[in-house]
Formats: C-alpha cells, sequence, structure tokens
C-alpha cells in the first residue's frame, strides 16, 4: 500500500482546515446586544402588517437579513430608492432570541423553530393530502401551524427608514415571504413598500 506523500497531506490538512474556519465565519453569531426600542417597534409593526388578530407562530430566533440573496430584493428598482442602510454588514451575519415583547397581539405566540419545523413537515399539505383530509382542511392545518420567521432589521443613520424580511413556511410547498421597507412616521413604524415577494 502506497503511503500518501507527506506534502499532500499536509495539503488536505491545510484544506480541511480552512473550510472548517470558512464555515464558522459563515454562521451568524447571537448579538451581543439586546434589541433596542426600534428594533422591538418595526418588528411590531411588521407583525400587526401581517395580521394583528392573526394566530401566529413567531420563530424565537431572527435570520440574518442577506443583501445579496435573489429573495431580499434590494436590487429591484425603487426597492431602497433614496435609502441608505447603515448596519448591513451586522444584520447579514447575527441573529437575536425574540421573546414576547415584539407581539401585537396575544393571538400571536413566540415558538421553537426547530420544534414547530417537525410539526410544519407533519402538517404539510402534500403529506395530508394523501392520507386523506380535504384540499381546503390540509391547507388550514398547515396554515394553522405555519412557522414564520423575522430577519435582523437593517437601519438607515437616523432610524428614520428600516428593512427587514419574513417568511413563513408551512409545507414543502406552501409559504410565502418578502422584504418590508419601513418608515418612521411620528414615532410610529408604517410600511412604506414591499418588495422582493416570493411564494411557494
Amino acid at each position: 500500500m502506497k503511503r500518501v506523500p507527506s506534502f499532500l497531506h499536509a495539503i488536505v490538512i491545510f484544506v480541511l482546515a480552512s473550510s472548517l474556519a470558512a464555515s464558522d465565519r459563515d454562521k451568524p453569531a447571537k448579538s451581543p446586544t439586546p434589541l433596542s426600542a426600534d428594533e422591538i417597534a418595526v418588528y411590531k409593526a411588521v407583525l400587526r402588517t401581517l395580521g394583528k388578530e392573526t394566530s401566529l407562530n413567531v420563530s424565537s430566533k431572527t435570520h440574518p437579513l442577506d443583501p445579496s440573496a435573489q429573495t431580499t430584493g434590494f436590487d429591484r428598482p425603487g426597492c431602497l430608492a433614496g435609502i441608505q442602510l447603515e448596519n448591513l454588514s451586522s444584520a447579514s451575519h447575527a441573529y437575536h432570541e425574540l421573546d414576547t415583547k415584539v407581539l401585537p397581539s396575544q393571538a400571536m405566540r413566540i415558538v421553537d423553530p426547530k420544534a414547530q419545523e417537525k410539526i410544519v413537515q407533519s402538517n404539510d399539505p402534500s403529506r395530508t393530502i394523501r392520507q386523506g383530509k380535504t384540499v381546503k382542511d390540509a391547507v388550514a392545518a398547515a396554515f394553522s401551524t405555519g412557522l414564520l420567521s423575522l430577519s435582523e432589521i437593517a437601519f438607515d443613520k437616523e432610524h428614520r427608514f428600516a428593512a427587514v424580511r419574513y417568511r413563513f413556511s408551512c409545507g414543502s410547498l406552501c409559504g410565502h415571504g418578502s422584504t418590508l421597507v419601513l418608515k418612521q412616521v411620528d414615532g410610529e413604524w408604517e410600511k412604506l413598500r414591499e418588495c422582493g415577494g416570493w411564494i411557494s
């Protein structure tokens, strides 16, 4: 049996170590700072926009706001017209833990995303329809257990504008999402426009 030359062995180890280090760098890190009053207010405004009295399962963990993702829509004409987002770099590499402070309604609840994803999979309409549920009942059940995830928030320097993504997953072919751009008007955050929407 031939021995691998030591220099090849060293190269393999270097490549593996480099790829592991790169994957660690790519993993989002938990933000060391708690949510600010503006961040809480923006999340509340987004959830109100999606349906104040709607029963929603909101993930307890945010996801990074990736400006380069195709579905973000930042590259679409008019999406960020006249807005210069300041903290995109940190928002694209971090996450926060959410609690009930961000909820505008008692109809919504904070859930563990991994546990809820298992429930979403078990209630996937493509599965429950095969098990005998009607399309209407299968979709209704999937929506009731669907998982809503919110991204980190990017603000402009003056905190007059904010951008945040959301995604709602209710099965393999059941879900939607979008990027919302909000504006602060008289101390209240309001939806200004929507971009980068998708549906499955």
